[in-house]
């Protein structure tokens, strides 16, 4: 009986071990991912590991992309106001309303021709 209970307790160890492994993994990947990439405002995370630092030139074409893709996002900034945002969004609903207005009609005309059959 101690035997099978050695057996079983070597195999939930194993299994353990095997799961704590795997996590320690995703946990090093996902602080190297972390290391690499610039957040919102550009930064780079600084990790205790020197594994992960990224050189001088990585850092400075990271940076240069980060920037590149920054300066895109503002030339395709269309609404300088606040208030261009809210006159184009009650434009798209009232175009919305009209739309379906048109629909309600088009759709009432068929039923009035008996040519409407949504079935």
């Amino acid at each position: 009986k101690q035997w099978y209970q050695r057996r079983v307790r070597g195999a939930e160890c194993e299994q353990y071990m095997a799961e704590f492994n795997e996590r320690e993994k995703l946990k090093l990947q996902h602080e190297k991912e972390m290391a690499e990439t610039p957040d919102e405002d550009g930064w780079i995370m600084v990790t205790r590991s020197s594994k992960f630092s990224a050189s001088a030139e990585q850092a400075e074409e990271r940076k240069r992309q980060y920037d590149q893709k920054l300066d895109k996002k503002k030339k395709e900034m269309l609404h300088l106001y606040s208030f261009q945002e809210r006159e184009k969004r009650k434009q798209s609903l009232a175009d919305l309303k009209l739309k379906f207005q048109e629909d309600k009609d088009k759709i009432a005309k068929m039923k009035a021709a008996r040519i409407f059959k949504p079935y």
